[in-house]
């Protein structure tokens, strides 16, 4: 995570191990997404399966996190992650 003060500018969840997820489970990222942006902090997920995507995508969840912030990977995370730094920099 990276800080500034006391918030985290950005939050990565990694979800490589995650292989599928429920209504509950939406429900939980929406809520977290949506506390995150009052707090102006981005949320990034890693390693998002195929069959996860496909099922935040037709639940509308992609709208809330934005798809340039869901990852197939950490590494292509931690790039989006330093993307967004150097466009607040700016």
């Amino acid at each position: 995570m990276i800080r500034m003060g006391n918030r985290s500018r950005i939050r990565i969840i990694r979800m490589r191990k995650v292989p599928f997820i429920d209504s509950t489970g939406i429900h939980n990222l929406t809520n977290l997404c949506k506390r995150s942006k009052k707090e102006k902090t981005t949320i990034i997920l890693s390693g998002v399966n195929e069959n996860v995507y496909q099922v935040l995508e037709n639940s509308g969840f992609c709208e809330v996190v934005g798809k340039e912030n869901i990852c197939p990977h950490i590494n292509a995370a931690l790039e989006r992650a330093n993307l967004i730094l150097r466009e607040e920099n700016i």
